[in-house]
């Protein structure tokens, strides 16, 4: 049955706001986010909008991307595997094909099935900063953004010449070596990274190793009337796959390789007048081998072209064109592709001491479907703080293996449509008493969700699960976060964070049973500090509780330490130290404790 909001989210933001109008004044975030279409500082924003650069990253004892974005509260990173072997992300209980994933404002998003979204042929070292939006403001950046967007920013440029390299051996011999290499000469810069990342099972008997390669190379030019940017990225994954999609003793195999180019250029054409265009291409290879070792083989390639012209820096409009196919022997056809075209317009206005802005955006669809999607934001500075609010339009058309699918376990369907969602949000940017700290309500119609399905005839007879439509997921729910690092930093505090999303869901599903939906967190509580000691030493600790719909509520705690000096550092980490038993993602269980040092330098 459903329920609307009750009074206490709502309270709790208008309650913080109403207090912190009288707490000592502090600056709220001023970070800059470039992912979107308007340069501005995260403050000022009129969506949920939060950073996590460089120093952010290297604070931490972290060497994947995964790793790295467990770090941040209100996103549920569920890696299957060690080591960020496959990795679905989910924002605020939404679906993972529901995140959009990108490279420099380019998309990465696998045609296929969103488990290979996360196969970015980036080294974590290569990233300058992660931009993360939440809610409605992530429909503004095209189709499968009805949750959240994650944009990766590589780095650009460094001080001459810079070389970084690192070598890290943990548990369950795992090993990782890594280099990267960049410099800057006049207006050129170039960047070439590699690194191969290994572990053995960590189940005795199970089919759990795993070993990664990867490679990225960057060329750009930067002067003061243009930026142009050529990257070409290559990922090798082979792991074992027991679990992952199949019963945890159901032994599988898989083999993907990423390969990926893309050129961005930025041309000014007066202080307030640009162009910028972008080409990226996406290729994707899948070899699964389940139980018999009879391969199913899966390539995709994705293209994208777009042009935007910001006729000021309130005005932005633009095309973009998307191209995507599949050719596989799993799938009914072997072979099928699909386009779309998109034109869009966005647009901020400055109205005294309120805030607009908003996009509207046009897909239609070489099969006849077309959306608009249509989203709006406000903010409203109070005695020093901000509140915000925003609601919109997204949609999330099906994957090829939703469509066309055909293997014993899981099969597609051509009369499966695209989900669309209607969000809105409340939120608050506040400062109390000098504790920085976000506060926001939400709530998300799924209409037509799309999710692998079966009847009440078909789980008696063991059939297979198909790809459908159930009714409508209702999402409610709130999140906040309390980030006391100013307030304790003459104490040693170099993080001291807390924060809680609580999602309540209601499903209107006509099947007996979904394989997908109903896999999301309740209850999300993060704690998170990092505390520096003589010598630059820092501690961390992440300490993480988690419910989902279907799993009972579990607690992980991560230590870590790290000593950086001018030329290197040595990390090392304890993770799960409490030996939590439980299930991350897929049907297998997630590692227990492990550990990992590594030693870098950086000359």
């Amino acid at each position: 049955m459903k329920t609307g909001f009750t009074l206490s989210p709502l309270t709790l933001a208008v309650g913080a706001a109403l207090i912190s109008m009288n707490a000592v004044a502090v600056e709220l975030e001023t970070q800059q986010i470039t992912g979107q279409l308007f340069e501005q500082p995260v403050a000022e924003q009129a969506f949920a909008v939060e950073v996590l650069d460089k120093a952010d990253i290297e604070l931490l004892p972290v060497n994947t991307l995964a790793d790295a974005l467990e770090w941040v509260s209100g996103l549920d990173v569920r890696q299957r595997g060690s080591g960020g072997t496959q990795v679905d992300l989910s924002i605020r209980g939404a679906g993972y094909e529901q995140t959009l994933i990108l490279v420099d404002g380019v998309r990465m998003n696998d045609p296929q099935t969103g488990h290979h979204n996360f196969d970015i042929p980036l080294v974590l070292e290569d990233i300058e900063r992660i931009e993360i939006v939440r809610g409605p403001g992530a429909a503004q950046y095209g189709p499968n953004g009805n949750a959240g967007v994650i944009n990766l920013v590589t780095r650009k440029q460094v001080d001459g010449k810079q070389a970084r390299v690192s070598l890290a051996a943990g548990s369950k011999d795992y090993d990782r070596a890594m280099l990267s290499l960049g410099k800057t000469d006049g207006n050129w810069s170039n960047f070439a990274s590699a690194a191969q990342q290994t572990s053995d099972s960590y189940i005795k008997g199970a089919d759990l190793d795993y070993t990664t390669q990867q490679g990225n190379y960057r060329l750009v030019h930067h002067n003061e009337s243009h930026t142009t940017m050529l990257g070409l990225g290559y990922m090798d994954k082979g792991f074992g796959a027991q679990g992952f999609y199949a019963g945890a003793d159901k032994r599988a195999n898989e083999n993907t390789i990423q390969r990926h180019a893309y050129l961005t250029h930025e041309q000014k054409l007066n202080a307030e007048q640009k162009v910028d265009v972008a080409v990226n291409w996406r290729q994707h290879d899948d070899e699964f081998f389940y139980l018999t070792y009879t391969p199913s083989v899966h390539q995709t390639n994705a293209l994208q072209g777009r042009i935007r012209f910001h006729a000021s820096n309130e005005l932005s409009l633009g095309y973009e064109y998307n191209q995507e196919d599949i050719e596989s022997t799993s799938i009914v056809g072997n072979k099928h592709d699909r386009s779309y075209n998109s034109l869009f317009v966005y647009g901020q206005k400055d109205l005294g001491a309120v805030q607009l802005a908003g996009s509207v955006s046009y897909l239609t669809y070489d099969g006849g479907d077309s959306y608009t999607l249509p989203v709006v934001g406000i903010t409203i500075p109070v005695a020093g703080q901000q509140i915000y609010a925003n609601a919109g339009q997204s949609v999330r058309v099906p994957t090829m293996n939703d469509l066309y699918l055909n293997q014993s376990a899981n099969k597609g369907s051509t009369d499966v449509t695209a989900e669309e969602t209607n969000s809105v949000e409340l939120g608050a940017r506040l400062n109390l008493a000098g504790v920085l700290s976000r506060v926001a309500v939400f709530k998300r119609e799924t209409t037509d969700a799309i999710d692998y399905t079966r009847t009440a005839a078909e789980v008696t007879a063991n059939s297979a699960y198909i790809a459908r439509n159930i009714d409508a997921i209702d999402t409610k729910g709130f999140d906040v976060e309390f980030d006391a690092t100013g307030v304790l930093a003459d104490a040693g505090f170099r993080k001291a964070s807390l924060s809680y999303t609580r999602l309540i869901q209601d499903f209107t599903n006509q099947y007996a049973e979904a394989r997908y939906s109903q896999s999301q967190f309740e209850h999300q509580a993060i704690l998170s500090l990092a505390y520096q000691l003589p010598a630059d030493l820092v501690l961390t600790s992440q300490y993480k509780f988690e419910a989902r719909y279907d799993q009972d509520g579990y607690r992980i705690w991560d230590l870590g330490v790290k000593q950086t000096f001018d030329q290197w550092h040595w990390a090392l980490a304890a993770t799960n130290v409490l030996d939590t038993e439980y299930v991350d993602s897929g049907y297998i269980d997630a590692p227990g404790t492990g550990y990992r040092l590594e030693i870098g330098a950086g000359f």
